[in-house]
């Protein structure tokens, strides 16, 4: 009995090795390399995850964007004018402030005309609307792009200009070369 239970268990064992062996040998030709499936999975994984971070900043812009509006002072723009020097535009309430900033802080102007206060305020606004546009990505690309193909034919072009200005220079250096050549006749022919 034991004598069969071993042979048993061999023809067993030799089965199930052919099994394994069998499914190794399926599962090879799946398992090699990287195939065009795996690659544009990639590709629309890497879309997906640029549009997520892209909506997520836009959501993250529009709170802080409402926010802001909610604040009483706010600080609108400003421009350095030189070292600790810079002039900065404030809204406080409803009002626009124009304020010098140095070594200390000067009003220099409330901006009153409501058509003035409107422009700009509508000005700030769009700008900030527009911090993270997908068109002035798309156009900076399509920029990026055509300069790239535009840039040989401006080499071409620069290395024509350059060659008929070469030219024009010395045809210019030879008209005087040959004035001052007559002016030195002229000269020896009158001391002789």
């Amino acid at each position: 009995m034991t004598t069969e239970q071993n042979s048993k268990n061999d023809n067993q064992t030799k089965e199930q090795s052919d099994l394994l062996l069998e499914e190794t040998n399926s599962d090879e030709p799946r398992s090699i390399g990287v195939t065009i499936w795996d690659f544009v999975k990639m590709i629309f994984a890497t879309i997906f995850v640029v549009f997520l971070i892209y909506f997520i900043l836009r959501f993250i812009n529009k709170r802080n964007h409402g926010y802001k509006n909610s604040q009483i002072i706010e600080n609108i723009g400003g421009t350095a004018l030189g070292a600790n020097r810079s002039i900065q535009l404030i809204k406080v309430g409803k009002r626009l402030l124009i304020v010098g900033v140095g070594d200390s802080i000067q009003l220099i102007k409330e901006i009153e005309d409501e058509q003035e206060y409107k422009e700009i305020l509508a000005e700030y606004n769009q700008k900030l609307d527009q911090l993270v546009q997908p068109s002035d990505i798309v156009t900076k690309v399509k920029n990026v792009i055509s300069s790239s193909h535009s840039a040989p034919k401006t080499k071409e072009s620069f290395s024509i200009r350059l060659s008929k200005e070469l030219e024009r220079i010395s045809s210019e250096r030879k008209e005087k070369l040959d004035v001052l050549e007559k002016k030195k006749k002229g000269s020896s022919e009158k001391n002789e």
